[in-house]
């Protein structure tokens, strides 16, 4: 979980804890709920000046574990979708181009919202940036999937509302408007995006 270990990072940046002071393990594990916001409510009791960062940590958390604890996938829906991906990655690039998609209809669902910017932390300051995240949860017994939705990725945003059948060549004339890069380069881009959607995070569904 990248937004986890980025608020470790700025925590220990802004030295808000000892290192001997945080069980990290226990930190990152998905059912350790209760020690988690212990932690959380620890670092604003020693430093009331970061809570406004804290909690909006805080608030992303409440929305993971409501993904976690809410929305149980069903494994023969996983598993038939899970099957239709590796089909479409099988294909060529070519074939692959012709394809057809639906956004997963749990997309909505799956959305979580920070003031900050937990996804790139590149020093102690944290950057004011409203951010939505995808957490797709799954049949194992860990983190959902997490994505951040900015670059490339916030084109999830820009679909999430898709009720019908679309092409890749339809979606990358929609993109190309919107990016500034070569045809070749957006090509190849998205591409290899629609192909992790597919495979790995099930964000989007081949029409096989």
């Amino acid at each position: 979980m990248k937004t986890r270990k980025n608020f470790l990072d700025w925590v220990s940046a802004k030295e808000l804890i000892m290192e001997n002071e945080m069980d990290q393990p226990k930190f990152y594990a998905i059912h350790e709920q209760k020690y988690v916001y212990g932690v959380l409510s620890e670092i604003i009791k020693s430093n009331p000046g970061v809570k406004a960062f804290v909690e909006d940590f805080g608030s992303l958390e409440n929305q993971r574990y409501d993904i976690v604890n809410k929305r149980p996938i069903q494994d023969e829906y996983v598993i038939s979708q899970a099957g239709r991906a590796i089909d479409f990655c099988a294909q060529s690039d070519t074939k692959k181009r012709k394809s057809s998609f639906l956004v997963n209809p749990e997309l909505t669902n799956y959305l979580v919202h920070s003031t900050f910017l937990w996804n790139n932390i590149e020093n102690e300051d944290l950057k004011a940036i409203p951010t939505y995240y995808l957490m797709i949860p799954t049949i194992l017994d860990v983190a959902p999937k997490e994505i951040c939705l900015t670059q490339l990725n916030a084109l999830l945003l820009d679909i999430k509302d898709y009720g019908e059948v679309f092409t890749y060549g339809e979606l990358l004339e929609s993109v190309a408007g919107a990016m500034d890069y070569e045809e070749k380069e957006l090509d190849k881009l998205l591409l290899d995006f629609v192909t992790a959607q597919v495979l790995y995070y099930q964000t989007l569904f081949p029409i096989i």
